[in-house]
């Protein structure tokens, strides 16, 4: 079976709008004076650009249409970069990039964001990918975390290893792999701007959503102190047939 066409159920995104300033088949959420759009870069990317305020958030999320229980494993994919992730606690970015189980959260905000090693969860069952943030300003964590939420119980934040540390303005693969095993188990890789497909696997987790929630693919950025762009390349995510 895996060497039909229709094995497998697949996604995929590349932001090659022309006219059009939404995304076709997305869901945009934002607050304050956040903006997301097609940037019009080589090859299609999409823009997620807040002010420098508290409140300023963008998600962008796809349809309510993959169960894990139903086709495993489900694959998530995309690149992204960032124009203020640094070091210091004048600048940065929080971003997310995962699995959740609603298209919208109230004012953009992200399904699972961390400030200061503080996990903070609004979704029921999601997992991703995420930057911290201080809880003043700025990205002081250039490490990835892996994270989840299974029924309303969250995870541990868990940082990566072995993978390449976030930097301003170098894209990024972000990949995950999430199974049935173990109550939800969700392998996080991350790797170079040229490591699409593969990357490196920073960490696993277990117990990490309810693989019998239907969930959608969801990407979205905060930030603190300076104006902060976002960049997103592709959303791809799979998962084979029942």
């Amino acid at each position: 079976m895996a060497g039909l066409p229709g094995a497998y159920i697949t996604f995929w995104e590349d932001f090659l709008y022309h006219d059009n300033v939404t995304a076709e088949d997305l869901n945009e959420t934002v607050g304050s004076s956040a903006v997301q759009a097609p940037s019009y870069a080589h090859g299609g990317w999409w823009r997620q650009s807040n002010d420098g305020g508290d409140a300023d958030d963008c998600l962008l999320t796809g349809s309510l249409v993959w169960e894990v229980d139903e086709g495993q494993p489900l694959v998530a994919e995309t690149r992204v970069k960032n124009d203020q992730v640094a070091a210091t606690a004048a600048t940065g970015s929080g971003i997310f990039f995962g699995m959740t189980d609603a298209i919208t959260e109230t004012s953009g905000v992200n399904p699972i964001h961390a400030e200061a090693a503080t996990l903070t969860t609004t979704a029921s069952d999601a997992f991703g990918l995420l930057l911290d943030e201080s809880s003043v300003s700025g990205t002081t964590n250039l490490n990835w975390y892996a994270a989840g939420v299974r029924s309303d119980t969250d995870t541990s934040l868990t940082a990566t290893t072995g993978t390449p540390l976030a930097s301003a303005g170098v894209a990024q693969v972000l990949r995950l792999v999430a199974t049935t095993a173990d109550s939800g188990t969700v392998r996080a890789y991350v790797g170079a701007e040229g490591a699409m497909g593969g990357g490196d696997l920073g960490a696993t987790l277990t117990s990490a959503f309810n693989s019998a929630t239907v969930l959608c693919v969801a990407l979205g950025s905060d930030d603190r102190g300076d104006d902060a762009d976002t960049d997103w390349d592709y959303i791809y995510v799979s998962a084979p047939r029942t």
